[in-house]
């Protein structure tokens, strides 16, 4: 079965941030990456970065928190995480939903 996937650019004013993370065993080497697009899906950086021994999971969360640290410090303030985690997805959303 092959599923087509489109990239949707961010609103006007947003920047986009996709990163995934990657486990070699379970656990066992992970590392992560990212790619942050403008509004117009311009390019403004990417990264890929070794974090040693651990589970899919811990890759997926450091990735997602390399990429929005990234953002802070480029002072970016609108900002859409687009993950491949499910888990890492409804995490998000339960906490966001939370009072």
């Amino acid at each position: 079965m092959v599923t087509t996937i489109q990239w949707i650019k961010p609103p006007d004013s947003w920047v986009k941030i996709n990163t995934d993370g990657s486990a070699l065993n379970n656990p066992g080497r992970i590392g992560a990456g990212g790619i942050l697009r403008n509004q117009t899906g311009e390019f403004i950086l990417a990264f890929s970065v070794p974090l040693g021994q651990g589970t899919n999971n811990q890759a997926e969360i450091e990735a997602a928190n390399f990429g929005l640290t990234w953002c802070v410090q480029l002072n970016y303030k609108n900002v859409i995480l687009e993950v491949d985690s499910q888990l890492l997805a409804d995490w998000f959303s339960n906490k966001a939903a939370v009072p």
